[in-house]
């Protein structure tokens, strides 16, 4: 997938967020995906806009999920992570059947920190090689994996809030190309992708 050049033709990532998101995780791939030309839209699944992080830290969202009148047009699914709202995402079948949905039609499904979680419940973990906070997956139908970041055909995965950075320039790299996520990683001064 190559960066398209006007906003109508952006590459289209949606960020599913309930109350209780890991911040680190939640900003640093929404960053680095904006920064590389990427039209991400964050959505609240509470039916409120302003979303409360974990640690005190609350962000205004796009849109209320409400408000997309079912019309979903994205390139990407990304969930993060955090204890509370990954359980929600879980527990969210608009979630899990969007997730489903996606990852049926090819699009870039991903997930990082507990947020794996709610891939497992969309029944899309069976036969991929996964990652995700120690403790959070334990089921035998996938590889799990202790890479920071893990990517398996359409599917990438996280480990937790000290990877998110990585996670992110994966997500520039599956959906930009690797040429693209050098270059930002070197911007951002980030030494673990600049060689």
């Amino acid at each position: 997938m190559t960066m398209k050049n006007d906003k109508n033709d952006a590459v289209k990532v949606l960020v599913a967020v309930h109350d209780g998101f890991e911040e680190t995780e939640f900003i640093a791939p929404v960053d680095l995906l904006r920064r590389a030309g990427a039209d991400v839209t964050v959505v609240s699944m509470t039916g409120d806009r302003i979303m409360k992080g974990s640690h005190g830290i609350n962000i205004t969202s796009d849109a209320v999920w409400e408000e997309m009148n079912g019309k979903i047009d994205a390139d990407c699914l990304f969930l993060p992570g955090g204890g509370k709202n990954a359980n929600s995402l879980r527990d969210d079948k608009r979630v899990t059947k969007l997730a489903r949905k996606m990852f049926d039609s090819g699009k870039v499904v991903s997930a990082i920190c507990a947020a794996p979680i709610a891939l497992e419940r969309a029944g899309i973990l069976k036969g991929k090689k996964v990652t995700s906070y120690p403790g959070c997956l334990n089921g035998d139908e996938y590889e799990y994996l202790t890479e920071a970041v893990v990517e398996d055909g359409n599917l990438i995965t996280g480990r937790g809030a000290g990877c998110a950075t990585e996670f992110g320039l994966k997500l520039v790299e599956k959906l930009f190309g690797r040429k693209e996520a050098l270059a930002l990683a070197k911007t951002v001064m980030y030494p673990h992708r600049v060689k």
